[in-house]
């Protein structure tokens, strides 16, 4: 009985103590995780380069430079809808409040209920709010902006220092664990490549198909709407819920009606059940199985912890985190707990793992 709360005592304290460190510390190690999952995606093309003779450093700095160059391509597609947005947001905001209007008429003539406003002419946003509200999305974009600077300069070091950072790993183990702790990161390495690049090709295949049905449907801006979609898809659950919603939410704006929204929810369910049955089976195919409720468990604290990259970065560090708990004997009963796996290995002992013999 004495070990079982020694253990759970020091469960309990790691997980409390770490999640203390990563709240607090995380301007410091949010831009790292993200840094890392971004050079697991450009560890591929960085060592195809340098295995033709190109040095590693300046690899590191065109990785850089081409991740740099793809967030800004997002940023003035985004920018050039929204200026489109706003040309017809009169418009948008004229239909809107005659929809308000006429719920508010169909709920009084038929129910008796009365529902304030309506006839004040007052617009949806005032001079007052939308000042504040400038001030308040500058101050997220400079934000932003110094985030993103710090994850690309932080993934330009982890690709430099990747070989460094394999030969710590290798120093903290004992001799004849060295080769167990090997699979373990190349199948972390390979298990969270998968999951990205898998991402990657769903997102893309998502785009196509929500812009041909949007299209189809007559939803105003089908392809910025299609990519905001596609791209909510790295939150699971969630994303889906949002990018649905809010398209939903556009039909209505521009007098689209019930039977457009009917549409677009039948074409949604129909690209997500060819996505989830079709497309992912064969895109992701080294992945590890992890249980729908700890996945939203571990989205949820993820959102705590960090926010919407918290929510970006849960489910590669939960796969990640199970495949260290099959291979170590100490954690099986966690690995078991998040999700079905293969065979686990015969495990390190964990004491063993980290005491080195005496010579002599």
């Amino acid at each position: 009985m004495n070990n079982f709360w020694i253990y759970y005592s020091s469960i309990l304290l790691a997980v409390i103590l770490t999640s203390i460190v990563l709240y607090f510390a995380r301007p410091i190690f949010m831009p790292l995780a993200l840094a890392g999952i971004l050079a697991l995606v450009f560890m591929r093309p960085s060592g195809w380069f340098e295995r033709r003779g190109v040095p590693r450093l300046v690899t590191a700095i065109l990785s850089g430079v081409v991740f740099a160059g793809l967030v800004a391509g997002v940023v003035l597609l985004v920018n050039w809808y929204i200026h489109r947005f706003a040309m017809d947001l009169p418009q948008l905001q004229k239909k809107v409040t005659d929809a308000l209007n006429g719920a508010r008429q169909f709920l009084k003539s038929q129910w008796g209920l009365r529902v304030p406003g309506g006839k004040s002419g007052k617009p949806l946003i005032d001079m007052a709010t939308a000042g504040k509200m400038t001030t308040s999305v500058l101050g997220v974009v400079i934000a932003v902006l110094i985030h993103l600077i710090l994850t690309v300069v932080y993934m330009i070091m982890l690709l430099t220092m990747r070989s460094h950072i394999h030969a710590f790993f290798l120093k903290l183990v004992r001799e004849p664990n060295k080769p167990r702790i090997e699979l373990v990161m190349r199948r972390s390495v390979k298990v969270a490549q998968e999951y990205i690049y898998g991402m990657m090709i769903i997102i893309f295949y998502l785009w196509i198909c929500y812009s041909v049905a949007f299209a189809i449907i007559g939803v105003r801006y089908a392809v910025f709407f299609a990519i905001l979609c596609g791209t909510l898809e790295i939150i699971p659950f969630v994303g889906n819920i949002t990018g649905s919603t809010l398209t939903c939410i556009m039909a209505l704006s521009q007098g689209g009606g019930v039977h457009m929204v009917i549409a677009i929810i039948g074409s949604y369910c129909v690209i997500q059940f060819t996505q989830f049955y079709i497309v992912s089976p064969l895109v992701m195919r080294a992945q590890v199985n992890l249980s729908p409720l700890f996945t939203i468990v571990c989205l949820i604290a993820g959102e705590l912890l960090w926010g919407i990259p918290g929510m970006i970065l849960a489910i590669p560090c939960l796969a990640i985190f199970k495949i260290a708990c099959d291979e170590v004997e100490f954690l099986h009963a966690f690995g078991f707990l998040l999700g079905r796996s293969g065979k686990p290995g015969k495990g390190l002992r964990l004491k063993a793992l980290f005491t080195r013999k005496r010579s002599g």
